[in-house]
């Protein structure tokens, strides 16, 4: 019987499964760059006397390349959105010297980031690609939308094709954000990367180091599986996006489509921080009703309300998580004690001989289908 280990939060939980019962584990499998040449390519990063240094992600990968630039930059001022901000501190921590002063992180609490970027010399954006079920790729142009260009959120979110997740597909969505951050004063750096480490350092503008990244993602192999009953998905192989439950459900998006129509797709997420607020929390509060979701105006997160109505009536969605349950059934997930209870249910649902697919890093790992 093989054990595999999923993150879960900020440790990793094991998921005991028999090998007739393992349809296949997914997990993203980068070919991780030695430090020597990532830290060479970091090294080529202009830095300048008074920068700012905007932080997309709170990877270890991206709390590595903000602790080498900083630590080069004689003043450098870290700006990050308020959600990464505890996962980002933490990164830094493995990275910096204990005897250097820590470097300062503060929330984004401005609406303009052409504004933010004329006090200082120079900008430099640290961001690593993904994927994401709304722009099919995740990166600097689609988290810069979605934190600082509000209309264009808008904008992409009505521009998507329908109600339904559409990971590693490059839409009209994506195109909106691309648009969106062209001709902004600043050098990017997009990475291609994993819990393991650095498999791509892409420079330039923040929409060509993005292209940059996307080219060498999507020339790396995807996973390919046959529709299985079941499928065990964690967050990521990382502690940030286990932190809200918005953040962890793109996970559970990307993978859905792997699950035949009558199966169970569980997400595995601690949510330690809660909701993440957006439409999931209006939703609790009864401010959003179900039934006004699909006229709603945007706001944060709705896209994944619009997700849950389509994919439950076809999928038993579930989650592994430290939410009380009452939140996740108003969602209409299904709920469970832990990820052995889980499977042990799935089991029991669809059969013991039945085969389960489980995703490692549903963030980066895209899982293509024939069905």
């Amino acid at each position: 019987m093989p054990e595999i280990w999923l993150r879960y939060g900020t440790t990793d939980v094991v998921l005991d499964i028999r090998f007739e019962n393992l349809a296949s584990q997914v997990s993203s499998n980068f070919p991780a760059m030695p430090d020597d040449q990532a830290r060479e390519a970091l090294g080529g990063v202009p830095v300048t006397d008074n920068m700012l240094l905007v932080a997309l992600s709170s990877s270890r990968a991206a709390a590595k390349a903000v602790s080498q630039i900083a630590a080069r930059a004689p003043s450098v001022t870290v700006d990050v959105p308020g959600r990464l901000a505890g996962s980002l501190r933490s990164g830094l921590a493995a990275f910096t010297d204990p005897q250097a002063a820590p470097v300062s992180i503060n929330r984004i609490d401005y609406q303009s980031l052409e504004e933010r970027c004329k006090k200082f010399q120079s900008t430099v954006i640290v961001s690593q690609v993904g994927y994401d079920p709304l722009f099919g790729f995740a990166g600097a142009p689609t988290a810069l939308v979605r934190a600082l260009y509000p209309e264009k959120m808008a904008e992409a979110f009505g521009a998507r094709r329908g109600n339904v997740p559409e990971p590693g597909v490059e839409g009209a969505p994506l195109k909106v954000a691309t648009a969106a951050v062209e001709g902004l004063q600043a050098t990017s750096v997009e990475l291609v990367a994993n819990s393991t480490g650095i498999a791509g350092v892409h420079t330039g503008t923040v929409s060509g180091a993005f292209a940059g990244a996307l080219q060498q993602l999507r020339s790396m192999p995807a996973a390919e599986a046959e529709q299985v009953r079941s499928a065990v998905i964690s967050a990521s192989s990382e502690s940030g996006p286990h932190a809200t439950l918005a953040g962890a459900l793109n996970s559970l998006w990307n993978c859905a489509h792997a699950v035949k129509e009558g199966g169970t797709a569980v997400l595995l997420a601690e949510c330690r921080e809660g909701i993440g607020g957006g439409a999931l929390q209006a939703l609790m509060e009864g401010r959003l009703k179900q039934e006004q979701v699909a006229l709603s105006p945007y706001v944060e997160g709705l896209e994944h309300l619009l997700y849950i109505q389509e994919l439950k009536t076809k999928r038993e969605l579930g989650i592994v998580s430290s939410l009380p349950n009452y939140y996740a059934a108003k969602l209409g997930f299904s709920t469970y004690a832990g990820v052995k209870d889980a499977f042990e249910k799935m089991l029991a649902k669809h059969g013991k001989g039945h085969k389960s697919l489980v995703v490692s890093d549903a963030d980066i790992a895209l899982v293509k289908t024939a069905g």
